[in-house]
């Protein structure tokens, strides 16, 4: 299959939160939603394709002197980037693959010159593969299960890990995609535990949960992903009140992930934490029940042979992987051979990495005799529809049993967009999407998503956006946001 690329053309709308989340020293409250259309040629014929996602502050960058309106304008300037480089690959019909390759290693060579983190880069590279793929898609009539079942993009894995050579997807893929997710509920650094722990004046009462505990009694939720600040003491008390709260509840029948979200200097700090979780009895349940840990160490020294001694040792207790540290098509190989057993799947990373990512974890463990390797499902606080149901999708294709998903916890639904793509997404999408205070957004029933009906054309969203209602890169200012920079 030969395609050619004939425009792009990038949108922005604003979303605000109902409550804040704090995530590392970032905190988000209010950030731009970016949407790409892509207009393809393919066997003759024209399809236009989407992708989107938030572009949210301090976690594609985190350096402190960067604030947000310069992380902004990066973010742009890697996504405008990519386009380009794209348009170039693409001019005249050429391979998907080859051009995806060629893409990812311009970009990278940019971010080189530009001083970009490589997650930025990836994620211009991202934004512009996930659209042309759902060109593709729908230009094929396929949902994204089929086309990477089916390899229409024609894949050759062994060209990024050997170990798959001669492979393609439908090998280490499930035969069907899930029709259910469980929901694994972030818990971010200052969140509450408990409806009491609410202070009056920051109390919501708009009909949705707020707490954890709310959370648990309203939508059955079982699977949790807590936010740690690298503070002992600190952290050993957040975790004791979770605890308190959940097991009344759920009893031992929850599962969690701890979130180091690179608060780390050394793992010897994050064994610290284990150690004493180990030593303490109320915290019996939570160690047994925890899935894994997730980055804990800083990118500048995750993957750095020097730093990472202590990570092997520590992912003999509970499995370690990265997110942030999985900047590049290496990353995965990288990590493993310093210890850690395992990675992320999140859409912003790209969704070629995750298909290929998913491979190596199931070459591993074939060699293994067992499951030492695993992959999780990640969330960048995305909000519907297409961020929020295209990743959903992906994960749906990978297997995966739950993942973290939190944009409608702290957004308000889907309540950013216009009223007539809000219910055209909602009739498009009965079973993930309902109507709640008068809010359209995704629905929580007994700690699961329902997503049956993200198997359509395209990479899991059947409604498609309006780009005249947003407005273009160019017009769009830092100021709308509201913020300081």
């Amino acid at each position: 299959m030969r395609i050619s690329l004939k425009e792009t053309r990038l949108g922005l709308r604003n979303s605000t939160t109902r409550l804040p989340f704090r995530y590392g020293t970032a905190c988000l409250t209010t950030c731009p939603q970016a949407v790409l259309e892509a207009q393809i040629e393919i066997n003759g014929s024209l399809a236009v394709g989407y992708s989107g996602d938030c572009l949210p502050p301090g976690w594609f960058d985190k350096t402190p002197t960067k604030n947000y309106r310069q992380q902004i304008e990066e973010m742009l300037s890697a996504i405008h980037f990519a386009e380009r480089v794209m348009a170039d690959q693409l001019r005249k019909p050429d391979d998907f693959f080859y051009a995806w390759l060629a893409l990812d290693d311009r970009v990278h060579d940019e971010a080189l010159q530009q001083h970009w983190p490589e997650l930025l880069a990836g994620f211009g590279v991202s934004l512009v593969e996930r659209a042309v793929i759902d060109a593709i898609s729908r230009a094929t009539n396929s949902s994204l299960n089929q086309l990477v079942r089916k390899n229409v993009l024609s894949i050759r894995a062994g060209d990024i890990h050997p170990e798959l050579a001669g492979t393609e997807p439908a090998a280490w893929l499930p035969k069907e995609p899930r029709q259910q997710l469980y929901v694994r509920h972030t818990i971010g650094l200052t969140d509450p535990l408990s409806s009491s722990d609410i202070p009056a004046d920051e109390r919501l009462d708009d009909g949705f949960p707020q707490s954890v505990d709310q959370y648990i009694d309203q939508t059955g939720i079982q699977y949790f992903k807590i936010k740690l600040a690298n503070q002992l003491d600190r952290d050993i008390a957040r975790l004791e009140q979770f605890v308190s709260v959940v097991e009344p509840r759920l009893g031992n029948r929850y599962r969690l992930t701890l979130d180091g979200n690179e608060q780390y200097k050394q793992a010897d700090d994050f064994s610290e934490l284990v150690e004493q979780l180990r030593g303490n009895a109320k915290l019996t349940t939570l160690l047994a029940n925890t899935l894994v840990i997730e980055q804990p160490l800083e990118r500048s020294i995750a993957l750095d042979p020097q730093h990472t001694s202590g990570v092997r040792t520590l992912g003999e207790t509970i499995p370690v992987i990265i997110d942030e540290s999985d900047g590049t098509r290496d990353s995965y190989r990288q990590a493993i051979d310093c210890g850690y057993r395992g990675v992320s799947s999140k859409s912003c990373k790209g969704l070629l990495r995750s298909l290929l990512n998913a491979g190596l974890t199931r070459h591993l463990n074939q060699m293994a005799g067992s499951s030492p390797f695993v992959m999780t499902g990640e969330d960048l606080c995305s909000v519907g529809v297409i961020p929020v149901q295209s990743d959903l999708c992906l994960v749906a294709t990978l297997g995966l049993e739950h993942i973290e998903r939190n944009g409608h916890h702290y957004h308000p639904g889907i309540s950013y967009l216009p009223p007539e793509e809000q219910e055209a997404a909602l009739k498009a999408h009965p079973d993930f999407l309902g109507r709640r205070q008068g809010v359209i957004g995704p629905n929580v029933v007994n700690g699961f998503f329902e997503i049956a009906s993200l198997q359509c054309p395209g990479t899991g969203f059947a409604t498609l956006p309006d780009m005249a209602t947003m407005q273009t890169a160019e017009n769009w200012s830092f100021a709308s946001l509201g913020l300081k920079p």
